[in-house]
């Protein structure tokens, strides 16, 4: 089998690798240690001392904790540029890169109060004790981790995390699945906002600019009680870069090309502090740029027809922080154009057979975007301010207006030259939220708060595939965590109301009836996190969660064009109701960093889509789905392991594995991701001369043939078992024309593999990408101090 030997090939080259870099263990780092670090740790809006942060350097490493008055001090490091992490438990972490390379330097690092700390298992430079002592699941991509595996959407950078998969459609596409859930299940925070577009579709992916995101955190399993009652999946929060708070602008550029569709993207940044402004005085400054061209992906044997893209995104931000505490506004603009792959929209059933069993493709590369295709824009202003009381508390204060607007536009008969869009949306949402934090006190912290949401759908498309609609919601939450030794206990409750109103639509072939409805829930959750031993803890969490259904999934009836598929709702769905345990095992050792959940999912009244008979339209043939609600299990295991035997090598493996049940049926549920299993190893040469820190990391993923589908489907095609492999090359830094580069170089599906993910939504006509060999080079300038 090809996977079994793509497995063996990698293993016997890791093997090589790791016996060859013994030889250079020695030399790494072998910096000479002349540069001291003081500084002191307060809180961002009281300017109280913090005890206890833990601040780490991950290269060398070294760590110190601050004293009762907040102080802290390192000596004995490299003079040149090393990345500091300040955490403590309450507190939101902070990460910089700062240069020693001319002189000592002093800090002072402001932490803003948070209730929980979530980290992940594979971020350098982190406090032991705040990651043993977090209660869920959580990975975490920082700003260096985006910049070397940012991939061609958000979705895709997630997609080798533990629990993390997708659902694609071709490589402009990619929807992250949590725990075998997604869409509407699935929280996205774009900061501090809940990103609100059109969700509910599997072609739906988050309109954020990934270039972006300065960190990246995906908590797996329920997280309802802080981010409302969608999040009975998990919660994707995409963090943006704080505003620098001192220092003379500077600014950073990032550039990446692909080869496989040919893409091109470039991402440019200027930021600075100091600037002021009639009435506002001082304050921070931002305003980023990004463009991404890519043309037709290409298979190992054919390329994929009208699979292009274009994408421009701006945004702008200014901030100010005083002594009351701080406040930001921001402005963010995203826009694409996708094409969609010609092949799987069709004429007729026989077409569909035929598109099935021959699928259209291509013999040459274009850029050109063509029917169907879709034209997204996304606007969204924030503004988010902390005021810090005399007491210590912190008022949180939350605000986003976000205008959503999409265009599918058909390529069939008549419609294929119409300038009005097949299927239009236009979605405007604004959204609330006010939280206190009370200051710690006694091993206690935690938050209470209040969350609203006004939502109004408009659908000036040709076609009906959902009504005009509006929707209010207002929840009412509270959190509290107490630390006492080596116990960290949690508890949660939420209240949520959410009322809406389908407006009629009627029409010779759809009718759609005047709907009003209301819906009403109380989540909680309870967890508990317990220091086994030195380097060892023990979390266990239980949650009690709802959702409403949503108007796509009661009142679909048409053509869906992104995904060349005939919905069809049902008005009578009731809200879905879950009891969520898991369970996570951490190890954090001097050269090991283990994690092991387990995890239980019990949805009553699970909503899905249900495959059907295809449906002939007048544009066509489609495959049909209708939404049905049914009770659900899901259970699930992921497992990572970290290994540094040395300093200059470094093993990673990661396995997810789920299974997803129709309670009634005993039958396996849809698009469940197959098993997954990730394996790595990195070797780090000798630093010196122009280059600093190469790397070299060979990687291999291996996915288990998908043969857990539901029995009753006629498009049933389990999907065989592939493994892949990929090599990267890279270095921290590169000198070249007095210029520092960061510079890394991967092929992924080396050996241009030939297969099928279960989750492509293309599965049924062609193959997943071939090669893809990446270029990405980051850069920064001038003056950049926080």
């Amino acid at each position: 089998m090809k996977s079994s030997r793509c497995a063996a090939f990698a293993a016997a080259l890791v093997g090589v690798v790791g016996a060859g870099s013994v030889a250079s263990a020695q030399d790494r780092h072998a910096d000479h240690a002349t540069r001291r670090l003081a500084g002191r740790v307060l809180e961002l809006a009281s300017k109280r001392p913090v005890r206890g942060a833990a601040v780490v350097i991950g290269e060398p490493s070294m760590t110190t904790v601050s004293d009762q008055q907040g102080y802290f001090i390192l000596q004995g490091l490299p003079a040149r540029k090393l990345r500091i992490s300040v955490r403590a438990i309450g507190y939101g972490p902070v990460t910089e890169t700062i240069d020693f390379s001319e002189t000592d330097r002093d800090v002072v690092v402001a932490l803003e109060p948070r209730v929980t700390t979530l980290d992940s298992l594979v971020v350098s430079g982190r406090s032991a004790d705040a990651e043993l002592r977090q209660d869920r699941a959580q990975s975490r991509l920082n700003a260096d981790d985006l910049a070397r595996q940012r991939g061609q959407t958000l979705g895709e950078t997630l997609k080798d995390l533990p629990g993390v998969a997708v659902i694609q459609y071709g490589p402009s596409i990619a929807k992250p699945v949590v725990r075998g859930l997604h869409s509407q299940r699935i929280a996205v925070m774009n900061g501090a906002v809940p990103q609100e577009g059109q969700q509910w579709g599997a072609e739906h992916a988050p309109e954020i600019d990934a270039f972006a995101a300065n960190e990246i955190e995906v908590i797996r399993g329920a997280g309802g009680v802080l981010y409302g009652s969608n999040a009975i999946g998990g919660v994707v929060r995409v963090l943006p870069r704080p505003l620098p708070t001192s220092g003379r602008w500077g600014g950073e550029l990032q550039t990446n090309v692909f080869a496989n569709n040919r893409q091109g993207a470039a991402s440019l940044l200027f930021e600075g502090a100091g600037l002021t402004l009639p009435l506002l005085r001082q304050v921070s400054w931002r305003v980023q740029g990004t463009y991404r061209r890519g043309g037709d992906a290409r298979t190992p044997d054919y390329f994929l027809p009208n699979t292009g893209f274009e994408e421009t995104n701006w945004s702008a931000a200014l901030g100010m922080t005083r002594r009351w505490g701080s406040s930001e506004i921001d402005y963010s603009h995203f826009g694409t154009n996708l094409g969609m792959y010609r092949g799987a929209h069709v004429g007729n059933l026989n077409d569909l057979e035929r598109a099935m069993a021959n699928p259209v493709t291509a013999n040459t590369f274009s850029y050109r975007i063509t029917r169907p295709d879709q034209v997204v824009k996304h606007d969204l202003v924030s503004w988010r301010t902390r005021l810090g009381l005399s007491d210590g508390a912190q008022l949180h204060v939350d605000y986003g207006y976000q205008y959503n607007s999409r265009n599918e536009y058909d390529s069939r008969g008549f419609a294929a030259s119409n300038p009005r869009p097949a299927f239009g949306l236009r979605l405007i949402t604004h959204s609330i939220e006010v939280k206190l934090n009370h200051a710690s006190t006694g091993g206690f912290a935690g938050t209470v708060g209040i969350a609203g949401l006004r939502q109004g759908n408009l659908s000036p498309g040709r076609s009906f595939l959902i009504p005009q609609y509006r929707l209010h919601t207002a929840g009412l939450f509270g959190l509290e965590q107490w630390t006492s030794g080596r116990w960290t206990l949690s508890a949660g409750a939420r209240f949520d109301y959410r009322w809406q109103r389908a407006f009629q639509f009627g029409a010779p072939v759809v009718i759609s009836p005047d709907d009003t409805s209301a819906y009403h829930g109380l989540s909680g959750s309870l967890a508990a996190t317990y220091r086994l031993a030195e380097g060892w803890s023990l979390a266990a969490t239980v949650g009690r969660m709802w959702r409403a259904p949503n108007v796509s999934e009661r009142f679909s009836q048409g053509v869906h064009h992104g995904t060349a598929q005939y919905e069809i709702g049902d008005s009578s769905l009731a809200s879905e109701r879950t009891l969520a345990i898991d369970a996570t095992l951490r190890h954090v050792g001097a050269r090991t960093r283990m994690e092991v959940s387990a995890y239980s999912n019990r949805i009553d009244d699970y909503i899905y889509l249900r495959p059907r008979a295809p449906i002939q339209t007048v544009r066509g043939a489609y495959p049909a789905y209708q939404y049905e609600s049914t009770d659900a299990k899901l259970r699930g295991l992921e497992a990572s392991v970290q290994f540094d035997p040395s300093s200059s090598l470094s093993f990673y493996a990661s396995g997810t594995l789920v299974r997803g049940v129709d309670r009634s049926t005993g039958e396996a549920l849809f698009d469940i991701p197959a098993d997954r299993l990730s394996l790595s190893a990195r070797v780090y040469g000798p630093r010196g001369g122009r280059i600093l820190d190469p790397y070299l990391e060979l990687g291999t993923t291996l996915v288990r043939h998908q043969d857990r589908v539901p029995s009753t489907t006629v498009y049933r095609l389990p999907t065989d078992g592939y493994g892949l492999v990929s090599l990267e090359i890279g270095a921290r830094e590169v000198r070249l024309l007095g210029q520092k580069l960061e510079v890394n170089v991967t092929a992924k599906n080396l050996f241009d593999h030939r297969y099928r993910d279960y989750l492509s939504r293309y599965r049924l006509y062609v193959d997943d990408v071939g090669r893809d060999v990446i270029v990405r080079v980051r850069t920064t300038f001038g003056r950049r101090h926080r």
